[in-house]
């Protein structure tokens, strides 16, 4: 018999294909590697990246190239990692108004919320984003 072969038919037992639990017994080498987190290891390398927390060479040519009065400044200066978000998703309208949502609209109910002048600035950046994309498509 083919492993390639299609099986048109069910197995004729009609059981559970899955494959059975084995439990390994406590005190084995089996179950202390599955008992939970080991003490003794250093678990800092295998965690996820934290994000570049300074601006990114394309994330400067984004800021560049917005108009003088729209550069977000103090988003920049305090918040880098957003604005590299930005920067990245600025060519695609949906993903970037479903950015520009989740830092401006509380679902989480009672986050403090942005510094004024950085709410500004993402403000003033939607609002310049979104004329230009209802602009190019009329």
């Amino acid at each position: 018999m083919s492993i390639y072969r299609s099986h048109p038919k069910r197995p004729a037992y009609g059981g559970d294909v899955r494959a059975p639990v084995i439990r390994a017994a406590a005190g084995s080498p089996a179950f202390r590697r599955t008992a939970g987190p080991s003490t003794d290891r250093d678990w800092a390398p295998l965690r996820k990246s934290s994000p570049a927390n300074y601006m990114l060479p394309s994330s400067l040519k984004w800021f560049a190239g917005l108009p003088f009065d729209i550069r977000p400044m103090a988003l920049v200066t305090k918040y880098p990692r957003i604005a590299n978000v930005l920067a990245l998703q600025w060519a695609t309208p949906s993903a970037c108004r479903a950015y520009f949502d989740e830092l401006l609209v509380d679902r989480r109910c009672g986050r403090q919320g942005f510094p004024g002048d950085v709410q500004r600035d993402l403000l003033a950046l939607r609002h310049y984003y979104c004329h230009q994309h209802l602009k190019l498509e009329d």
